[in-house]
C-alpha cells in the first residue's frame, strides 16, 4: 500500500509515476529517476518500473492505513522493482521483484487521500540478498553504538550465517568487548526455520561469554533472547490483502539468499 497524499487518484501514466515517485521519497534517499510507468492506453498499463538502485531507507515507513471499501484504480502487465546495493538503515542488500497482471484498487485514508494498493497479481517472485561481510559491519555498528551508551567499547564483531535447510537458517554472532580493564569474548547463536504453513520459528537462542564482563553482559541479554525463544510469526499474516506466499527458499555461501514465490490466492 502507498499513500499518494493526494486526493484524486492520478489520470495520466505521466501523473502516476509523479505521484509514486514523491511518495517513495518521502523514505528514500535516491539521485535520479525512480519510477517510470510505460502505458499506450491509461489506466491499462505495459509497465511500472521502480529502480531503487544505491538508494538509501533510513526509517520505515508507517504502514499506510485506508477507510471503507476500494475499487479498480489501473492494471499493469508487469511491475518491476530493482534495489541493487540498497542501504536500509546502513544495511546492504539487493533486491528484485517481478510480478506480472497486477491489479492495482484505490481506496482512501482518514483524511481522505488516496492510498495505492496490489489488489491482485497472477504470478510473482522477490529475490533478497545481502553480503554476509556487509550483514556483519552493520551489525558491529549498531553494537558499537549501543555499547557505547553503557561505556563500552566493541572492539571486533564476526558474524556468521549458516543454512540448515531449504527454509532454515542459523546465525553466530562473536563480540570482542572491553570496559576499562575488562576484555570479554561474547557469543551470541540462534536459528530460524520456516515450516510448510510459512511459519517462522526462532530457537536456540543462546549467549555465553567469559569474564566479569561477559557474564554481565549475558545476563542482559538472556531476558531478550528467552522473550524471543520459540516466538514464532505467520509469514501469510503480513498486509499483502489477496496476495498469498506460494513457496520459500534459503540459500547462504558469501551472501544470505532468501526467494519467495508469490500469487493471488485464486
Amino acid at each position: 500500500m502507498i499513500p499518494l497524499q493526494q486526493k484524486k487518484f492520478p489520470d495520466s501514466k505521466s501523473d502516476l509515476a509523479g505521484a509514486l515517485d514523491s511518495a517513495l521519497r518521502r523514505f528514500v534517499k535516491k539521485e535520479g529517476e525512480i519510477v517510470t510507468v510505460s502505458a499506450r492506453v491509461f489506466p491499462y498499463l505495459d509497465e511500472i518500473a521502480i529502480n531503487l538502485d544505491n538508494a538509501k531507507l533510513d526509517s520505515s515507513p508507517p504502514p499506510p492505513k485506508f477507510a471503507g471499501e476500494t475499487k479498480p484504480a489501473c492494471e499493469a502487465a508487469l511491475l518491476n522493482i530493482s534495489a541493487r546495493k540498497m542501504e536500509i538503515e546502513g544495511a546492504p542488500l539487493n533486491l528484485q521483484l517481478e510480478a506480472r497482471d497486477v491489479v492495482f484498487h484505490e481506496g482512501r485514508d482518514a483524511n481522505g487521500e488516496v492510498v495505492m494498493l496490489v489488489n491482485n497479481l497472477r504470478t510473482g517472485q522477490v529475490h533478497v540478498s545481502a553480503a554476509q561481510l556487509g550483514l556483519e559491519k552493520a551489525v558491529g555498528e549498531l553494537a558499537k553504538r549501543e555499547a557505547a551508551k553503557q561505556g563500552i567499547t566493541i572492539e571486533q564483531t564476526r558474524m556468521t550465517f549458516r543454512a540448515r535447510g531449504p527454509r532454515s537458517i542459523s546465525a553466530d554472532v562473536s563480540i570482542t568487548a572491553r570496559k576499562l580493564l575488562f576484555r570479554a569474548k561474547i557469543d551470541i547463536s540462534g536459528q530460524m526455520q520456516i515450516d510448510d504453513g510459512f511459519r517462522a520459528k526462532v530457537t536456540n537462542l543462546k549467549c555465553r561469554s567469559d569474564g566479569k564482563l561477559g557474564s554481565i553482559a549475558c545476563g542482559l541479554l538472556e531476558p531478550q533472547l528467552h522473550k524471543l525463544e520459540g516466538r514464532s510469526f505467520s509469514l501469510m499474516s503480513l498486509p499483502l490483502g489477496d496476495i498469498r506466499l506460494r513457496d520459500v527458499r534459503i540459500a547462504v555461501s558469501d551472501t544470505v539468499e532468501i526467494t519467495a514465490d508469490f500469487g493471488s490466492a485464486a
